[in-house]
C-alpha cells in the first residue's frame, strides 16, 4: 500500500508540475506581442529515483524560471536605435528646412535676385526712366522681403528647436523615472527579478529611451538595472534618478548633468545628438551665411550706387539698402527711403549716362562673395544643405536595415515563436494525460486492494 500512495503522490506532484509548465506556455502565447518581451522556460527536473525503496519516488518536480533574453542582442539593438533615432530625426529636421532654401525656378532668393538683375538691365537701357527706376525700388523690395522671410523661417526653425530640445531632456528624465520605479520593484525581492511582466516593463522603457539618446545599461545582481546616458554619466542607478538638464550658454545649447557639468559632447545619438547638432551647429551656420550673402549683396550694391550720380547730377545722399549686422543683416535687410530720381545710373562726369548701372548689372556675375557671385554663394548654401540631408537619409536607410536585421536576431533569441509554443503545449498535454491515465490505475489497484484486506 505504501508504494501505491508514493506513486500517486509522486503522479499528483508531477501533474502539478506539468500544470505550471503549461501555464508558463500559455503565458509566453498571449505575451506575443507584448513590447520588450522575453520567451520564459519552465525547465523540469527529475526527482532522485529507486523502485527498491518505499521512500525514493521518483517523479517530476520544476526547475527555475529560465528567462531567453539574450544581453548583447539587447544592447545590439539599443545601440542602433541610437543611430537610427538620430537620422530619423534629423532626416526630418533637414527636410523642412530644405523648403526654406528653394532652388526651383520662380521661388526663394535665387529667383528674387535674378528679378533684381534683370530691373537692373533693363534700367541700363533706359537709364532715366522713370518706370525703370521704379521696378527697381520695387524689385529691390521684394529680395529684401525674400531675405527677411528666410531669415525668420530660420529663426522659428530655431525656436522650434529649442522647444523639441526641451521636450525631449524632459522625456528622457521621466524615463528615468519610470525605471527607477521598476528597479525599487525589483530590488524588494529577488523574486520578482525574475518577473517575466516586470522584465518586460523595464525593456520596453529601455527600448522608449534608446530612441531619444545613446547610453549604456548595466544589470546588477540585485535585479536592477544602472544607466549610463553618453556611456559615461549616471541617469539611473539602483533607486536613485540623476536628471539631466537643458542649458543655454551664448547661442547655443548645452546638456548638463545632476552635479553641473556638460555632457553635451557625450550625447551623439538619439533625437536628443540628433536636436543638439541641428540646433548648434547646422542651422547657425546657414544663418551666418545668409546673413553673409545678404550683408554682401547691400554692401556691394550700395558702393556701386555710391560712385554714381543720379538724375540730379549729384552723389546720392544715402544707399539703397540698410540693414544691421547685430541681429543679423538678412531679417532687418530694408530699401531706404531713396527715391527713383536718387538712384544713381550715370557715373560721375557723364550725367545722364548709363555706366554706372552698367557697373551695377555686371554684379550678377561678379565674383564678389570669395570668389563666387551672389547666386553661386546662395546655391552653395543649398548645396551644403543638400548634402548634409543626402548622407542622413543614406544613413537612415542603412541603419534602419541593420536594425530591422538586429531584431529579427533578437527575436530568433528570445521572442515568441507561436508554433513553437504549440507543439510544447501539445507534448505538454500528451504528458498531462499520461500522468492521468496512472491516477486512474493507481487508483483502480487501490480499490483492488483494499476489497481483498476486507
Amino acid at each position: 500500500m505504501g508504494s501505491l500512495f508514493t506513486a500517486m503522490v509522486s503522479t499528483a506532484d508531477a501533474m502539478s508540475t506539468l500544470q505550471r509548465s503549461l501555464t508558463v506556455v500559455q503565458n509566453n502565447i498571449v505575451n506575443a506581442s507584448t513590447v520588450g518581451y522575453a520567451r520564459q522556460e519552465a525547465s523540469l527536473v527529475a526527482n532522485p529515483f529507486n523502485p527498491n525503496s518505499n521512500s525514493t519516488s521518483g517523479g517530476v518536480r520544476s526547475g527555475p524560471m529560465q528567462s531567453s533574453r539574450n544581453s548583447y542582442a539587447e544592447s545590439q539593438v539599443w545601440k542602433l536605435q541610437h543611430a537610427k533615432g538620430f537620422a530619423d530625426n534629423l532626416t526630418f529636421k533637414l527636410s523642412e528646412l530644405e523648403r526654406t532654401f528653394p532652388l526651383t525656378a520662380g521661388a526663394g532668393i535665387s529667383a528674387e535676385l535674378d528679378r533684381f538683375f534683370g530691373s537692373i538691365s533693363q534700367w541700363s537701357v533706359a537709364p532715366n526712366s522713370p518706370v525703370a527706376r521704379s521696378q527697381v525700388l520695387d524689385r529691390s523690395r521684394k529680395i529684401a522681403q525674400s531675405f527677411n522671410q528666410t531669415a525668420l523661417e530660420l529663426g522659428n526653425a530655431s525656436g522650434q528647436a529649442n522647444s523639441e530640445l526641451t521636450n525631449t531632456v524632459a522625456t528622457i528624465n521621466r524615463l528615468a523615472r519610470d525605471i527607477v520605479d521598476i528597479n525599487v520593484q525589483r530590488r524588494e525581492s529577488l523574486v520578482s527579478s525574475g518577473d517575466a511582466g516586470l522584465d518586460a516593463r523595464l525593456h520596453a522603457k529601455l527600448e522608449d529611451l534608446a530612441t531619444y539618446t545613446n547610453y549604456t545599461a548595466l544589470s546588477q545582481e540585485d535585479g536592477s538595472v544602472t544607466v549610463l546616458i553618453g556611456g559615461r554619466t549616471p541617469l539611473v542607478v539602483g533607486d536613485h534618478e540623476f536628471d539631466v538638464t537643458l542649458n543655454q550658454v551664448g547661442s547655443s545649447f548645452e546638456i548638463w548633468d545632476s552635479t553641473g557639468a556638460d555632457i553635451t559632447r557625450q550625447l551623439t545619438g538619439g533625437r536628443v545628438g540628433s536636436l543638439l547638432e541641428f540646433r548648434n551647429q547646422l542651422l547657425p551656420g546657414y544663418q551666418a551665411e545668409l546673413n553673409t550673402l545678404a550683408q554682401g549683396f547691400a554692401g556691394n550694391v550700395n558702393g556701386v550706387l555710391a560712385g554714381g550720380i543720379d538724375l540730379n547730377g549729384n552723389t546720392p545722399a544715402q544707399g539703397l539698402f540698410t540693414y544691421n549686422t547685430t541681429p543679423g543683416a538678412a531679417v532687418t535687410l530694408a530699401v531706404t527711403n531713396i527715391t527713383g530720381a536718387e538712384l544713381a545710373a550715370a557715373a560721375a562726369g557723364d550725367p545722364g549716362g548709363n555706366t554706372n548701372a552698367l557697373d551695377l548689372a555686371g554684379l550678377q556675375t561678379s565674383g564678389v562673395l570669395s570668389g563666387l557671385s551672389f547666386s553661386q554663394f546662395f546655391a552653395g548654401i543649398t548645396t551644403r544643405l543638400g548634402d548634409r540631408l543626402n548622407e542622413v537619409r543614406s544613413s537612415k536607410d542603412l541603419q534602419q536595415q541593420l536594425l530591422q536585421q538586429a531584431q529579427n536576431l533578437r527575436a530568433e533569441e528570445s521572442g515568441v515563436d507561436i508554433n513553437v509554443e504549440a507543439t510544447k503545449l501539445l507534448e505538454l498535454q500528451r504528458g498531462f494525460q499520461a500522468a492521468g491515465q496512472v491516477i486512474s490505475v493507481l487508483n483502480q489497484m487501490t480499490e483492488t486492494v483494499m476489497n481483498m484486506v476486507r
